[in-house]
């Protein structure tokens, strides 16, 4: 997760603890018990070992990119969104579709949810 030290969260890679065990050849559970309550501490901060195992999606160029990632890329957007005209959650899909992952809609709000950034009515200003 080199990239994630350079650039930050939004190019985390996809990383599982599976894929991880069968390079160990151990049970996921073992990894899984290993990084808990684990932190690392960096010159971006501290983090728990456990945000760098994440699962992802592949985008249109084959390319896998995680979750985590996706979330970074909707704040990014709504960070810099027109705060007199804030985008809906499908123009928001369709501005990250434009940059290699299909995204819905509903998944659009429920990630904007759970970065607690209200929805666009409550943006407007």
């Amino acid at each position: 997760q080199r990239e994630f030290f350079d650039y930050g969260p939004q190019v985390v890679k996809v990383l599982r603890m599976r894929d991880v065990a069968e390079q160990l050849q151990c049970d996921p559970s073992t990894i899984s018990r290993t990084v808990d309550e684990k932190y690392l501490q960096s010159p971006r901060g501290i983090y728990p070992l456990r945000i760098f195992f994440t699962g992802g999606t592949e985008q249109a160029d084959g390319e896998s990119v995680s979750w985590d990632a996706v979330k970074a890329q909707v704040k990014e957007i709504i960070d810099a969104e027109d705060k007199t005209k804030p985008l809906r959650d499908d123009e928001i899909s369709a501005l990250i579709g434009e940059r290699g992952v299909k995204l819905s809609r509903r998944t659009v709000a429920k990630y904007r949810s759970q970065l607690d950034i209200p929805a666009y009515q409550a943006r407007k200003s």
